[in-house]
C-alpha cells in the first residue's frame, strides 16, 4: 500500500505531466496565432489537431526519459538542461509526425516559433513546481556504509543530490566534522539504522559481504531503498546468462555486443556519422575560421589512441590548445582552467565541438558513436599499473561519447569512469547507443558533465 508521501509525490507527477501537455500544446496555438497575425486559418488548425494525441505523447515520453517526472531532488540547472534537450528533440519529431499524418496545411515555421514558446512557458511552469516540491516534501533520510574515505565521498554526493544523510558506518570511526550525521564502525550498522530510521541506505560494494547480505536481506523485508556502489568485478557479473553444470548453477560472463548487434551497431555508426558529417559541415566550416583567426598553428589535431582490442589509430579533434603544448612537458592530462587551451578553444570543448572531426574516425571504423572515450597509450599504461582492470574497457571499440561522459562528471575519477565503461560494454545494444546518444544532448547543455 502506497504510503502518504509516495501518493503525494504520485500527484505532483501527475499534476506536472498535465501542466506540461496544457501548455505544450497551448504554446503551439500561440505560435499559430503570431504565425497568423491573430487569424488562424481552419483548415491550419485542423491539421495540427490530428496529431495532438500523438505529439503529446511523444512529449510526455521525452520528459519522462531526460528525467523530468523523476521522483530525486534535481538541481535547477540540470532541470532546465532537461527541459532543453525534450524541446530540441520534440520538434523534430513533432515536424515528423506531421509529415507522417500528411498533414501539408501545417506549416512547419509554426514547430519552430513554438519551440520558443515551450520553452518561455514551461520555464515558468517548471520553476512554480520546483518551489513547490521544496515547500511540500522533506528530503529523504540516507544512511551511507563504506569504507571510510570512500563514506565521506557518497555522503558529500548523496547530499548534493538532495538526500539528508543521517548516518554514516564504515570500518574505521569517522570524525563527524562537518556532517549532521550519526557515525560509527560498521558492528553498529544495526544500531544506526535503527536509530535513526533512513528511508534509503547507500552500500558500498568493499563493504563486508556479512553486512552487504544483511542490509539487502532488510531491505527485501522493509521495503527500504537499497542502492550498491558496485566494485569492478561485481560489474563484470552484470547481466550474466545463467547456466548449469548439471544440477549446479553457473553464471557466464559475457561482455560486449552479439555478433547480430555489432553488424547493426555498425550501420548505425554510419548512418549517424554520415547524416551528421553533413549537418555539421557549416558549423566545422566556421571552427576552422575561428581557430585560424585565434592563434597560430593547424586547424586539426592528429593524436594516437586506444581502441577495440589495444588497436592504435589516429583520432582527429579541432585543436583547442596552443600549437606545441606539450614539446616541453610530454603527455599531460588536461584539467580545468588549463592555460594551455586557447580562447576558442574553450568554447569548443565547452560545446563538445573539438570532436565533431571524429566523425570521420566513426565513418572510416576506427571509432564508434558511443563507447568508451580512447584514450592516450601513455596513460593507458599508468592507468593499468594502477587499476589491473582498466584494460577490460577495451573490449568494445572507442565512441564519441559513451556511457561515463552522460552520467559522470569532468572531474569523475578514472575507477569511475571505468566502472560506467564496464557497464556499457556488459549491455551494449542498438537501444542502449540510442539512449546515450540523446542524453549526450543534455550533457552538452550541462557544463560541469564529463568532456
Amino acid at each position: 500500500m502506497a504510503s502518504d508521501g509516495n501518493r503525494s509525490m504520485i500527484l505532483l507527477n501527475g499534476m506536472k505531466m498535465l501542466g506540461d501537455i496544457v501548455l505544450i500544446n497551448l504554446s503551439i496555438i500561440a505560435s499559430f496565432w503570431l504565425r497568423f497575425a491573430g487569424s488562424i486559418p481552419k483548415t491550419n488548425f485542423a491539421s495540427y489537431v490530428e496529431i495532438v494525441p500523438y505529439s503529446s505523447l511523444v512529449a510526455l515520453v521525452l520528459l519522462n526519459f531526460y528525467g523530468l517526472y523523476d521522483n530525486t531532488r534535481k538541481p535547477w540547472s540540470e532541470i532546465i538542461a532537461s527541459l532543453t534537450a525534450s524541446i530540441l528533440v520534440l520538434t523534430p519529431l513533432t515536424v515528423t509526425l506531421s509529415f507522417m499524418f500528411r498533414s501539408f496545411a501545417f506549416p512547419r515555421s509554426v514547430f519552430f516559433l513554438s519551440a520558443f514558446v515551450q520553452f518561455a512557458l514551461l520555464y515558468i511552469w517548471r520553476r512554480l513546481v520546483f518551489r513547490l516540491e521544496r515547500k511540500l516534501f522533506s528530503p529523504m533520510k540516507a544512511m551511507v556504509v563504506a569504507p571510510a574515505l570512500e563514506a565521506l565521498e557518497l555522503a558529500e554526493k548523496a547530499g548534493a543530490s538532495g538526500y539528508e544523510v543521517v548516518a554514516l558506518a564504515s570500518d574505521i570511526s569517522i570524525d563527524n566534522c562537518h556532517l549532521n550525521a550519526m557515525t560509527g564502525t560498521y558492528s553498529k550498522v544495526k544500531y544506526l539504522q535503527d536509530t535513526c530510521r533512513p528511508s534509503v541506505i547507500f552500500m558500498s560494494g568493499e563493504a563486508p559481504e556479512g553486512i552487504k547480505q544483511s542490509l539487502a536481506r532488510d531491505a527485501f523485508e522493509s521495503g527500504i531503498e537499497l542502492y550498491i556502489s558496485p566494485s569492478l568485478y561485481e560489474i563484470m557479473l552484470a547481466n550474466s546468462r545463467l547456466d548449469q553444470v548439471d544440477d549446479t548453477p553457473i553464471l557466464e560472463i559475457r561482455v560486449g555486443s552479439e555478433p547480430g548487434k555489432e553488424q547493426i551497431k555498425r550501420l548505425m555508426d554510419i548512418c549517424f556519422a554520415t547524416v551528421g558529417l553533413v549537418m555539421t559541415a557549416p558549423i566545422m566550416l566556421l571552427t576552422a575560421i575561428a581557430i585560424k583567426l585565434d592563434s597560430p598553428g593547424p586547424v586539426f589535431y592528429r593524436q594516437e589512441r586506444i581502441s577495440q582490442g589495444g588497436k592504435r589509430f589516429m583520432v582527429w579533434k579541432f585543436r583547442t590548445m596552443a600549437d606545441g603544448a606539450e614539446r616541453n612537458t610530454g603527455p599531460v592530462l588536461s584539467h580545468d582552467n588549463d592555460p594551455r587551451v586557447t580562447r576558442v578553444g574553450r568554447i569548443l570543448r565547452a560545446m563538445r565541438i573539438d570532436e565533431l572531426p571524429q566523425l570521420w574516425n566513426v565513418l572510416k571504423g576506427d571509432m564508434s558513436i558511443v563507447g568508451p572515450r580512447p584514450e592516450r597509450p601513455f596513460f593507458v599504461e599508468q592507468f593499468e599499473k594502477e587499476i589491473p582492470e582498466y584494460s577490460t574497457r577495451h573490449t568494445v571499440k572507442a565512441g564519441i561519447t559513451g556511457l561515463a561522459q552522460v552520467a559522470g562528471k569532468y572531474s569523475t575519477s578514472p575507477e569511475d569512469k571505468l566502472k560506467y565503461d564496464l557497464l556499457y560494454a556488459k549491455s551494449a545494444s542498438p537501444l542502449t547507443d540510442l539512449r546515450i546518444i540523446l542524453q549526450t544532448l543534455k550533457v552538452i547543455l550541462m557544463r560541469d558533465k564529463a568532456s
